[in-house]
């Protein structure tokens, strides 16, 4: 199998069990899965986030030292996850939508380049002035985008919506994401013209190598 075919059935594998964990998750949340169940899908992200920092770590000893205390920590409130694992899905979803929304906003102060524009010129040299000022309000809308869902995400969970929050977290959220990029391809298209043209998945791979 050749990269280009190999790379094509990771990411489609990665969409098939995204949506997989995605149907489990909602279904745990509003069918009355056995808490056991939902208390183990709901670490699933966190065993996901903590993968990716101990990849990233330059020191293996203070990775295994959180590793042990959140066994332990595990250990002696698995009671408390099933009974609340509800909780640990919103925090999870909540948090990730607010640290995106800072992660994005805080790149527009100042003249530094925004997060947007860093994107753009990993697949291109130099960047025109008017492309710049685009990626910069890409940046904006995306900013804006990950600050919305965290409000939803909050004013549904906190108000007790609990079946509509979990629809938004799991199933929602990654659906909007993907329309978020289509939208961004095809304005690209209509407000620079004459720019080169990276393609849709082109700016989804410079997405996934910058938090890569």
């Amino acid at each position: 199998m050749t990269p280009g075919p190999r790379s094509r059935a990771w990411v489609t594998l990665a969409i098939v069990v995204s949506a997989g964990f995605a149907i489990a998750a909602h279904l745990a949340i509003v069918a009355d899965a056995a808490p056991a169940v939902g208390a183990l899908l709901s670490l699933i992200p966190l065993a996901v986030l903590a993968l990716w920092l101990a990849r990233r770590a330059r020191q293996g000893a203070p990775v295994l030292l959180a590793l042990a205390v959140l066994a332990a920590a595990l250990w002696l409130g698995w009671g408390a996850l099933e009974r609340g694992f509800a909780n640990l899905f919103f925090i999870e979803h909540a948090g990730a939508m607010l640290v995106l929304a800072i992660i994005f906003g805080r790149t527009l102060a100042g003249e530094r380049d925004s997060l947007c524009t860093r994107f753009a010129r990993m697949l291109h040299a130099t960047l025109p002035p008017e492309v710049e000022r685009y990626t910069r309000k890409v940046t904006g809308a995306w900013t804006i985008f990950f600050a919305v869902l965290f409000l939803l995400s909050c004013a549904l969970y906190l108000g007790g919506f609990l079946a509509a929050w979990s629809l938004l977290a799991n199933i929602l959220t990654p659906i909007l994401i993907a329309a978020m990029f289509v939208v961004e391809y095809a304005v690209r298209h209509r407000v620079l013209p004459g720019w080169e043209r990276v393609g849709l998945l082109g700016g989804i791979r410079a997405f996934s190598r910058h938090f890569g």
